[in-house]
């Protein structure tokens, strides 16, 4: 996870507004996120599509295995044998 960078990763929405395509460019570039403040408050968080991306298959990734250990901690598991075993014999009966 990165750290937040006080001197360059906030910034008032109205230096954004004056150098829009600067921003952006450096969004691309330096896989950064960026919190706009308006009137001295956060406003906004910007970082680049790449990036949201990637924060969005790592979350899903988080998420299955959340899953996963719930599913132990319930004691819904089957062991790896039995998986194939039932896995071999579904394949068979063509479900």
């Amino acid at each position: 996870m990165e750290t937040l960078d006080l001197t360059t990763d906030i910034q008032p929405v109205t230096e954004f507004r004056a150098n829009t395509s600067e921003v952006l460019e450096s969004l691309k570039k330096n896989r950064r996120t960026i919190i706009l403040t308006q009137h001295g408050r956060p406003a906004a968080v910007l970082e680049s599509v790449e990036e949201y991306q990637r924060k969005l298959e790592e979350l899903r990734f988080m998420k299955g295995l959340v899953a996963g250990l719930r599913d132990i901690e319930s004691d819904q598991v089957v062991e790896g044998e039995d998986f194939f075993q039932i896995l071999k014999s579904k394949m068979a009966d063509g479900k």
